[in-house]
């Protein structure tokens, strides 16, 4: 993995301490430091090669109700020295080693295996808590990518225009300087992400797309921030988890694979992966699930996504996490 030179900045988290029954989140809020992912080089206009993560519920969620919230739900992972999705490791994302709790079964008993050595298991919430009270050290053992810029566009024929989600943060001070709608977090999986509940009152039924850029948020002589599209970042992939069978991903420790945009790809006939792909300007998108009017079945959108590529309704992963609202204006 490439060493990154990384500046540490103030940006919005807290945790949220539930009862037991419940899970501890974490939110965007001013106050708790966490790192910028700033490439070797970037002074000199170097990149980082990187993919977009679509969240299950974005690949595998077949349909989605006009009226109700579709989470948009994105990470980004840093791509160098490798070629393909396929070669990232689980361990690049989730410090199994440093971050691991004895397993239980639905009653609550620990787990031992047949030699009666306690089973061990990554403990998101662990890592979750240790990138928000010192990012700086450890989310560079990661290959999660804390941006800079995010944009997030939907698309459909029928739209007189784009709708647009910005968000951006002042690499120096850590304020929050654009956007109010996309958000990010240290979710309960200890993944760095970016997402919204996107409002769906009063569109058309149709396909829509999402289309992610990544840069810099930059400030000008008179004060005014904008985003940078294609500074620091380099966006090459559009990946999804690579599911097998309901729940059984192809290959638990390199869980990842490219998007198709070709719906004759076997990839995509045999096991549903998401039609998308990256533009040759470096745009990631996907397709999501049709939207439709409300009472004719499919995903219910904020509580329940596609289950991995069969009916809607279903238990989508939603194991990133979102926060912020994308409300049309």
């Amino acid at each position: 993995m490439r060493n990154t030179r990384v500046t540490a900045i103030a940006v919005a988290a807290f945790m949220l301490i539930l009862p037991l029954s419940m899970v501890v989140s974490a939110h965007e809020d001013e106050g708790t430091p966490i790192m910028i992912t700033v490439p070797d080089g970037a002074d000199e206009g170097a990149t980082m090669d990187c993919a977009v993560f679509f969240a299950d519920n974005m690949v595998y969620g077949p349909q989605w109700r006009i009226g109700n919230f579709v989470r948009i739900e994105m990470l980004v992972i840093d791509m160098t020295g490798y070629s393909a999705p396929e070669e990232i490791w689980t361990s690049d994302i989730e410090l199994f080693d440093d971050y691991q709790k004895q397993a239980v079964d639905g009653d609550g008993n620990l787990i031992f295996d047949e030699f009666g050595v306690p089973v061990m298991v990554y403990d998101g919430l662990a890592q979750q808590a240790a990138i928000m009270t010192d990012s700086i050290n450890i989310l560079p053992k990661t290959r999660m990518v804390s941006v800079s810029y995010i944009e997030v566009t939907m698309t459909m024929d029928t739209l007189d225009e784009p709708e647009v989600f910005k968000a951006g943060w002042d690499p120096e001070t850590g304020d929050k300087v654009i956007g109010d709608e996309l958000g990010r977090e240290v979710n309960k999986a200890g993944h760095v992400i970016y997402g919204m509940l996107w409002d769906t009152t009063g569109l058309d039924e149709g396909t829509y797309t999402v289309s992610v850029r990544l840069g810099a948020a930059v400030e000008d002589e008179f004060g005014e921030w904008t985003g940078v599209i294609g500074q620091w970042y380099s966006v090459d992939f559009a990946i999804a988890h690579f599911y097998i069978g309901e729940g059984l991903l192809n290959d638990p420790d390199h869980p990842f694979v490219n998007l198709v945009s070709d719906k004759s790809d076997p990839v995509y006939v045999d096991y549903k992966i998401g039609i998308g792909n990256v533009t040759d300007d470096g745009v990631a998108w996907i397709e999501l699930g049709d939207l439709i009017p409300q009472g004719s079945g499919g995903g219910n959108s904020e509580d329940s996504g596609g289950s991995h590529g069969e009916n809607g309704g279903g238990n989508g992963d939603h194991e990133l996490g979102q926060n912020g609202n994308g409300r049309r204006r």
